[in-house]
């Protein structure tokens, strides 16, 4: 698998930006791959840090950024 290393690797790879927030207050703004299952526990971009991080899905509440 390809790793993005940039916000625009993520976009020119397709992959989809979500603003994720958790009922403790966390708050990530983040681009996954296609068809990821943001349920489970799944590898991000994360925009703010520029680095892949790992996500528990099950903590998060996903909106689609539209662009």
């Amino acid at each position: 698998m390809n790793r993005p290393t940039c916000d625009n690797d993520c976009t020119r790879m397709g992959w989809k930006q979500y603003f994720l927030s958790s009922m403790y207050g966390h708050e990530l703004d983040v681009s996954v791959p296609p068809d990821t299952d943001l349920d489970d526990c799944f590898v991000a971009f994360d925009h703010d840090e520029q680095e892949l991080i790992k996500v528990n899905g099950w903590l998060f509440a996903a909106t689609e950024i539209e662009e």
